[in-house]
C-alpha cells in the first residue's frame, strides 16, 4: 500500500520564481519555426530586455503560502546550471540544489541525500529552466517549438514547447495581448503542474512576475503561492550555496548503545508489522513501507496521543489522493521483547486517516507507517524467513551475506531497481515493502506495451490503498528477472489506474512482498544498492486465490466485498455483500485474516470449505471446493 507524499512541489514553486530573471539576446539555432521566433522576440520586447543583456546570477527572497501554512523562501541561481533553494513552511525546513554535476536535497528531518536516476534528470532540467538557458544563443542545447494558439476565459495565448537537453519539455503560454509569459505547464511523472505568473512590474531594469501560483491538477489543496519581495541581479554568490554538504543527522540511536539491532516482525496479509511506541506511549501496530516517502501517523491515533497536526494537503496513495496534515513527534521507539531496538527523535511526519481504508482488509487497526524517514537512518535487512528485521549503522556497515548486489536508484525517497518480464518487457520498478502484491504494472506501462488484454486466464480485480480503490487485471506471465535471479510463471497485476501511485509514467511498476519474500533483502540507501539473498521461498510458485473472493471486516460484521466471476466461490453461489458468519463450523471472527488467506490461497486443490452467510436476512450455506484459477 504505497503512500506517496507530494514530491518537489516546493522546488517547482521556487525554481519557477527564477523564470524571467535572465533575458539575453534571442537565439537562432534551435528555434524550429518563424512562429516560435516571433513569440520569443515579442516576449523580450515586452519585458524590456536590452539586446546583449546577460544576467549571470540572481538571488531572490520572498514569502510562501500553501497547505494552510505560511513560510519564506530564498533562492540562488547561477549560469549555466546551478541553483539552490532554502524553504521554511509550517514545521518544515527544506534545502535542495544542483552544483552542475551533483543534485542534492536536505529533507524536513535534516536528512541529506544525493539525487539520481530520474530525479537527477529533473534537477538538471530545473537548473536549465531556472537559469533561462532557452534564451541564450543556441538555446543552451535545448529546442523551442511553436505548438499553436490557445484561449480560455482569461485570454488568448501563443504556446511554445521548450525542451531542455536533459529532462522533460514544458509548455509555456505567452499572452497574445501583452507578450508576457502567463503560465507554464509541466509534467511531474503522471501529474500535470501548472504555474501561473502575475503581478508583473519593473525590477532590476526589466518587467518581472512578482507572484507565481503553482497548481497540481487533481490536487487543489496543494496549491502554492509564492511572492518575491527582494531580488538581487548579478550578486556575488558563494559557490558553497550550490555545493552538496553532507551532514550526518544525529536523531537515531540504538537502544543498546551500538548496532546492529534485531527486531521481530509479524508477517501477515503479506505485510511487515512492527510494534512501535510514539512519544513514550504503549507499543502499537505499524506497517513497514519502503514505498512511503514520508512516515505516517493515523489521524485518530495521533489525536489520541495528543499530537498536534497542522496544515491541510493532499497525499497520493495507490488508489488516488486523500487529505493529510503535518506534525512533529518527539520520539518513535521500536523495541523487541529483549530490549533490543532503536529510537528516532524529532521526526516531522504526515498525519492521514489510514484506518478507513486499511482496517477492513487487515482486520486490525494501524497506528502508522514507518517509511523513508525511519528506514533511511539505517541499513535495513528484512529477513522474511526468520520474521526479523536487522538495522545496521550505515557508517560501519559492510555486507557479509551470500546474496548478490543489485544496483538501486531512488525515486524521490523510494528505492528502484531494473527488472524484466518475459525476456522483453524491461523497466524500472519501485521496491515496495508496503505492498502485498507480486508485481503491479503501472497503467502507462501496460498501455505502452499493449498488455491490457492477456490471452490466457485472467481476472479483473478491485484493489485498494490510501486514497481509494482501483481496478486491475491479474494474470500470469512467463518469467520474471531481477539482477541475476529469475523464476517462472509470476502472477502479474496489470493496473488500469489513471491516478495515484499505480498510474506512474516514469516507472514500469511496483514490486511487492509476494516477490520480495523470496529473498532476504538488505536495503542500503546510502550506497544505492539492495542485496538479494534467496530464501526458502525463492523457488516457490506464485499463488493466486483458489477460492476467488475477498472478505472485509466492518466492526463485528464480515462481508464478501468481491467475488470473481467464474471462481469456485462464484460457482458455489457466494455473492458480493453476503455477510459471512461462520467458516467450517467456527464463528468467522474466531479466524484471523491471515488464517483465512492461507486457507483459501494456499489450501490443497480439491479441499472443501463451508461458509455460513446471511443474505437479505436469510441464512445460507455455501460449499466451496478449492481450484487453481490461474
Amino acid at each position: 500500500m504505497p503512500i506517496r507524499f507530494p514530491r518537489h512541489l516546493r522546488q517547482r514553486a521556487l525554481a519557477l520564481l527564477a523564470l524571467a530573471l535572465f533575458l539575453p539576446v534571442p537565439s537562432r539555432a534551435a528555434i524550429e519555426s518563424p512562429e516560435a521566433r516571433a513569440v520569443v522576440t515579442r516576449f523580450l520586447q515586452a519585458v524590456g530586455a536590452p539586446l546583449g543583456a546577460a544576467e549571470k546570477a540572481a538571488r531572490a527572497r520572498g514569502t510562501l503560502s500553501a497547505f494552510g501554512l505560511s513560510g519564506v523562501f530564498e533562492q540562488w541561481t547561477a549560469r549555466p546550471d546551478r541553483f539552490a533553494n532554502l524553504t521554511t513552511i509550517g514545521p518544515f525546513t527544506l534545502r535542495d540544489g544542483f552544483d552542475g554535476s551533483v543534485a542534492w536535497r536536505v529533507d524536513q528531518n535534516g536528512k541529506f541525500s544525493r539525487r539520481d536516476g530520474k530525479d537527477l534528470e529533473d534537477a538538471k532540467a530545473s537548473a536549465w529552466f531556472a537559469n533561462e538557458m532557452w534564451l541564450v544563443p543556441g538555446e543552451g542545447g535545448g529546442r523551442i517549438r511553436f505548438t499553436g494558439r490557445q484561449s480560455d476565459s482569461s485570454g488568448a495565448y501563443a504556446v511554445l514547447e521548450i525542451g531542455p537537453p536533459v529532462g522533460r519539455a514544458r509548455e509555456m503560454w505567452f499572452s497574445e495581448k501583452t507578450g508576457l509569459l502567463d503560465r507554464e505547464v509541466a509534467k511531474q511523472d503522471q501529474r500535470t503542474v501548472i504555474t501561473r505568473f502575475s503581478d508583473y512590474g519593473m525590477d532590476g531594469g526589466r518587467m518581472r512576475p512578482r507572484r507565481s501560483r503553482v497548481e497540481v491538477e487533481g490536487m487543489s489543496m496543494n496549491t502554492i503561492t509564492a511572492v518575491t519581495e527582494s531580488l538581487w541581479v548579478d550578486p556575488e554568490i558563494d559557490p558553497a550555496w550550490f555545493a552538496p554538504v553532507e551532514r550526518a543527522v544525529a536523531d537515531a540511536r540504538f537502544l543498546r548503545g551500538a548496532g546492529p539491532a534485531r527486531l521481530p516482525f509479524r508477517y501477515a496479509s503479506r505485510h511487515v508489522w512492527l510494534k512501535a511506541s510514539l512519544n513514550g506511549g504503549p507499543p502499537e501496530d505499524f506497517l513497514l513501507d519502503t514505498g512511503a516517502s514520508i512516515s505516517v501517523i493515523d489521524s485518530a491515533y495521533a489525536a489520541a496521543r495528543g499530537l498536534k497536526a497542522e496544515g491541510k494537503l493532499q497525499a497520493a496513495g495507490a488508489g488516488a489522493a486523500g487529505q493529510a496534515a503535518l506534525a512533529t513527534i518527539d520520539s518513535l521507539r521500536v523495541e523487541g521483547a529483549d530490549g533490543d531496538g532503536v529510537s528516532v527523535a524529532g521526526q516531522k511526519v504526515a498525519v492521514l486517516s489510514l484506518n478507513p481504508f486499511l482496517e477492513p482488509f487487515f482486520w486490525t487497526r494501524v497506528a502508522g507507517i514507518l517509511g523513508y524517514d525511519f528506514i533511511s537512518r539505517f541499513v535495513m535487512e528484512v529477513d522474511y524467513d526468520a520474521g526479523a528485521i536487522v538495522l545496521h549503522d550505515p557508517a560501519t556497515f559492510g555486507y557479509a551475506g551470500a546474496g548478490q548486489a543489485v544496483p538501486m536508484t531512488m525515486a524521490g525517497n523510494i528505492p528502484v531497481v531494473k527488472a524484466k518480464l518475459d525476456d522483453r518487457y524491461e523497466g524500472e520498478f519501485r521496491l515496495d515493502v508496503g505492498s502485498g502484491s507480486t508485481v503491479d504494472l503501472h497503467g502507462p506501462f501496460v498501455r505502452k506495451n499493449d498488455l491490457g488484454a492477456p490471452a490466457g486466464a485472467h481476472y479483473d480485480v478491485v484493489g485498494g490503498g490510501f486514497g481509494g480503490t482501483f481496478t486491475s487485471t491479474v494474470c500470469r506471465m512467463k518469467k520474471m528477472e531481477i539482477g541475476p535471479y529469475s523464476w517462472v510463471e509470476p502472477v502479474v497485476i496489470l493496473s488500469r489506474a489513471e491516478q495515484g501511485g499505480l498510474a506512474s509514467e516514469d516507472y514500469a511498476g511496483n514490486i511487492g512482498n509476494h516477490v520480495l519474500e523470496r529473498f532476504k533483502c538488505t536495503f542500503d540507501y546510502e550506497r544505492r544498492v539492495v542485496y538479494l539473498e534467496p530464501g526458502r521461498r525463492y523457488r516457490q510458485h506464485d499463488v493466486f486465490t483458489r477460492a476467488g473472493f475477498q472478505l472485509a471486516r466492518f466492526a463485528d460484521r464480515v462481508v464478501a466485498v468481491q467475488v470473481l466471476p467464474g471462481s469456485p466461490a462464484d460457482r458455489a453461489g457466494l455473492e458480493a455483500e453476503d455477510q459471512v458468519t461462520a467458516l467450517d463450523g467456527k464463528p468467522i471472527l474466531a479466524h484471523g485474516a491471515e488464517d483465512i488467506r492461507r486457507i483459501f490461497d494456499e489450501g490443497p486443490l480439491g479441499e472443501k470449505h463451508v461458509l455460513r452467510v446471511l443474505r437479505a436476512g436469510r441464512a445460507r450455506t455455501i460449499k466451496i471446493v478449492l481450484a487453481e484459477m490461474l
